[in-house]
């Protein structure tokens, strides 16, 4: 009888390097190490539960060779001195007990940082060219420092095999260093560092050159390569599939193929974007080398994608990103056939968006995600019977916790459907399988651990009363809120008009506010076949969203031809549009109806508050703080405040 998924987890080599599986962690920075670059328990735990979780192979994240000139924004893990190599021995010890092979990632950061990261020094590239998205004016890097950056590369790679590390991975890729010499785009030398391909691929061949003079002919060399660059001047495909034959004949034992660089983020695909969307690379490399070849993208958010990729022979392995943060049991559950029980992540970015804010790395639905070293779900001491008012994803995700942990729980919801306001924030088709999976993954294990859940039933006085609970958790939300405006009785709440699929709606409405929840509407619309035009009183809209979603969201705006209208102030809503004032210009927008996404206040609880303060019962509230739809905060407050039980 065949086993489903067997693909994914026969045995492959790189070089002399034998993974169990086909599934690797892609490294992914974590800002878990020290503020001097040193290996942590933080670090160490949240490694070794992935490697638990079944994944053949770890690539540690962007490990840097260079401390003045090379290190990423934060503290990145280093390898660039021998005082760093006992935390390191001793992440190598904890990943190879848990089950997994790991390398290092060696990285320079090259033009894509700030002075003030690396202490007011000039950032260093092969080309005086900035980055267009953030990074200050690099100078060009002299014959001296070309010589040192190559001579970093191999000391790092004798670190890491000194440090009992499986193999070591070059990145080249997403902008860094290495990438910019290969990048026609970045490297506009004249001298044998540049100008014809033979000179760009320079660096990089004498890099692994030097690596490979460092650690032997046995110690496997991956690299990671951006194939392609879709911006002006940028990599071809065919020039990068020829990069990958050079490396492939310097010695390179595995490619791992990524795209682009932080100017087009493809390298992230997000809600919307196809699962498989950069298979195509892997693909055109896997075509024309003979050593394994590894994809990337959004593979492991549906095991039938990866498994496709393999099966086809696209590619020999593929990586596990953003999957891993949110179920770090993935791998396990796909071999065991549990992928009901996958929490999957829902390409929202919030785990980047966590790292711009100069927070830790994070994951919006798994709030265990950075705590693996400290043991905080443990059995309650005393079993309490506990109701919880409200199905969305901190009622969800508290209402779970505490069940896990052993308590007694009734869940109460007066829709007929879990999710509260997540349900809406899944309308938009470009986001639907990923919200939908997220409430379909609560309501499968709040099954599994016993949740008594009641839908369909309001949270009255009298039903808790009846309960008997010892513990109340009222997590019913927020609502919309309105503006004192002349003409405000005119407008529709898009929350409203997303739960009944815009029923009734005429070809032109006009959304007012530019918030998450009001380009979801926007989205939703436009798939309707309607006429939109987004109007916010701001600079930007989608300010509450992360910068890599808020980008990937405006694309997708663009492409359904939604007209976003910003620093417009609306001062009266019509019956048949919208007065506006931008710029001290007043001009008026007409339309078919007008929908409103102001933003949301919390739901008033002071009726029933009250009505249960005769009760001798633990009464707790959960509520937004950053705004409806905001699944970080919401599920983390959930989770946090249920150990607290």
């Amino acid at each position: 009888m065949a086993i489903p998924f067997e693909a994914l987890f026969k045995p492959v080599n790189i070089g002399n390097m034998r993974l169990k599986n086909r599934l690797c962690m892609a490294p992914m920075f974590t800002k878990y190490a020290s503020e001097s670059g040193e290996v942590t328990d933080k670090l160490i735990q949240y490694l070794v539960e992935r490697a638990k979780g079944g994944v053949g192979l770890i690539v540690l994240e962007n490990t840097c060779i260079d401390w003045e000139y090379g290190r990423v924004d934060g503290n990145p893990v280093t390898i660039h001195h021998d005082r760093f190599r006992p935390g390191l021995n001793e992440l190598v010890k904890r990943v190879h007990r848990a089950g997994a092979k790991i390398v290092t990632e060696i990285h320079h950061v090259g033009r894509q940082t700030f002075s003030s990261n690396i202490e007011g020094r000039t950032p260093l590239a092969p080309s005086a060219i900035p980055s267009q998205v953030g990074g200050d004016m690099p100078r060009a890097m002299s014959e001296e420092e070309i010589e040192k950056a190559i001579q970093d590369f191999a000391d790092a790679a004798r670190r890491t095999k000194e440090c009992g590390f499986d193999g070591v991975e070059l990145h080249g890729a997403h902008g860094y260093l290495l990438s910019n010499f290969i990048s026609p785009q970045a490297n506009q030398r004249r001298d044998k560092w540049g100008g014809s391909f033979e000179n760009r691929c320079r660096f990089a061949v004498e890099v692994v050159r030097r690596v490979r003079r460092e650690v032997g002919p046995d110690f496997p060399i991956l690299f990671r390569f951006s194939a392609e660059e879709p911006v002006p001047a940028g990599l071809s495909l065919e020039e990068g599939v020829a990069y990958a034959k050079i490396l492939e004949g310097e010695g390179v034992d595995a490619l791992d193929v990524s795209c682009g660089s932080y100017e087009t983020i493809k390298h992230f695909p997000m809600q919307g974007n196809p699962l498989d969307q950069l298979v195509y690379l892997a693909e055109a490399v896997k075509a024309e080398v003979s050593v394994p070849v590894i994809a990337v993208g959004s593979l492991g958010w549906d095991p039938t994608v990866a498994l496709e990729v393999i099966e086809s022979g696209k590619a020999d392995l593929v990586h596990l990103g953003r999957e891993l943060l949110a179920d770090p049991k993935l791998p396990e559950k796909i071999r065991t056939g549990r992928i009901d029980q996958i929490r999957r992540c829902i390409r929202c970015n919030e785990c980047t968006g966590s790292l711009d804010r100069g927070e830790y790395l994070s994951c919006a639905v798994n709030p265990e995600c950075g705590y693996e070293y400290m043991p905080v779900l443990q059995p309650a001491k005393q079993v309490k019977r506990i109701v919880v008012v409200g199905g969305g994803p901190g009622g969800m995700e508290y209402a779970l916790t505490a069940a896990r942990r052993g308590h007694r729980v009734t869940l109460l919801e007066r829709e007929k459907e879990l999710g509260g306001l997540a349900r809406v924030a899944g309308k938009p088709a470009y986001k639907k399988p990923e919200i939908a999976s997220m409430i379909d993954y609560y309501r499968i294990m709040l099954q599994k651990y016993g949740v008594d859940v009641q839908l369909e039933t309001e949270g009255t006085a009298d039903l808790i009363k009846y309960l008997y609970p010892e513990i109340v958790v009222l997590a019913t939300g927020s609502v919309p809120m309105s503006l004192q405006i002349p003409g405000w009785e005119h407008s529709i709440s898009a929350i409203d008009k997303l739960l009944d699929d815009a029923t009734g709606l005429g070809q032109h409405v006009c959304i007012i506010g530019g918030s998450g929840v009001g380009l979801d509407a926007a989205m939703f619309m436009a798939e309707k076949g309607k006429q939109v035009t987004v109007i916010e009183m701001e600079q930007t809209v989608g300010r509450e969203l992360n910068h890599m979603l808020r980008v990937n969201l405006a694309n997708l705006l663009k492409e359904n031809r939604v007209d976003v209208l910003t620093s417009h102030v609306v001062t009266e809503i019509l019956e048949n549009g919208v007065k506006v004032l931008c710029h001290g210009q007043e001009k008026v927008i007409l339309c078919d109806q007008v929908i409103s996404a102001v933003g949301f206040v919390r739901s008033d609880l002071s009726d029933l508050y009250e009505s249960l303060n005769d009760l001798p019962v633990e009464l707790y509230s959960l509520g937004p703080e950053q705004g409806a739809g905001h699944f970080l905060d919401a599920i983390h407050q959930g989770y946090w405040a249920a150990l607290e039980i």
